[in-house]
């Protein structure tokens, strides 16, 4: 029998000063405690350990253990496997050190679990994607489907739980991607996901990455297509070209003023 938290939720950090007191926060404000929380630091040279120091005895006094570790790492999924060790939670999230929970989202997480069949093993929700200015730019997420996962990966991984179980049945995240590790993950699991969901914004994430500089991220998730043969190569490079044409447009309207998202 399982005697640990509920959950387990998992944080990858490096130099994350400016913005993992609103993370921190974000877990210590939940009207829910029945988790703990593991920071990985990748041994940043600014003071966000000193920042996650701070707040440890903050999470003791309402019963939650934060753990932390900072020490060189190979990337954010060495960093997330690390986190997965480290875990001792029936359901394990990830969060980055720039996004933020929303309030009553563990709570409302719990709750989503326990309605949801016995046998799942991955719960979603939606997700809030914000500029540096807090604004909105898009709101995504919807229920994990492997073929919508290969051609727009629409899933909101940002703060999806999966079942400790899964990581055992089918291993840790591959550290041969830097940055579309969990699109890979996520085809890998395609045969023995139960996937659940429900339509609440319960996280909020910093816009980045794909929308400025589209090209790194969706050339390495055509790669991620194409070693695990998900979809046929055509298909594959249609979807790449199809996507990074509509950001090079986004980018361009931005610019121009004509849309803001």
């Amino acid at each position: 029998m399982n005697h640990g938290p509920f959950f387990s939720v998992i944080t990858a950090a490096y130099n994350s000063s400016a913005t993992i007191s609103d993370t921190l926060a974000s877990l210590l404000s939940q009207d829910f405690s029945d988790f703990e929380y593991i920071i990985v630091d990748g041994a940043s040279k600014d003071t966000t350990v000193d920042i996650v120091k701070k707040y440890v005895p903050l999470f003791e006094s309402k019963g939650i253990r934060l753990r932390w570790v900072s020490e060189p790492d190979r990337g954010i999924y060495d960093a997330w496997n690390k986190g997965v060790r480290l875990a001792e939670g029936r359901w394990i999230s990830f969060i980055g050190s720039d996004d933020t929970y929303m309030p009553g989202a563990l709570r409302r997480y719990k709750q989503a679990i326990d309605e949801s069949a016995t046998d799942i093993n991955y719960m979603s929700s939606r997700v809030e994607v914000i500029d540096h200015q807090k604004k909105t730019l898009r709101i995504f997420g919807s229920k994990y489907d492997w073929r919508r996962v290969v051609a727009d990966y629409d899933v909101a991984q940002v703060g999806s739980f999966h079942k400790k179980a899964l990581f055992e049945e089918v291993g840790p995240f591959s550290e041969a991607y830097r940055i579309a590790g969990d699109l890979q993950f996520y085809i890998r699991c395609r045969a023995v996901i139960r996937p659940s969901f429900f339509p609440e914004i319960t996280a909020r994430m910093l816009d980045g990455g794909v929308s400025n500089q589209p090209y790194p991220a969706l050339r390495e998730g055509l790669r991620v297509k194409l070693d695990t043969r998900a979809t046929h190569p055509l298909d594959a490079y249609y979807h790449f070209y199809l996507s990074l044409t509509k950001c090079y447009v986004k980018m361009a309207l931005r610019k121009l003023g004509v849309i803001r998202v």
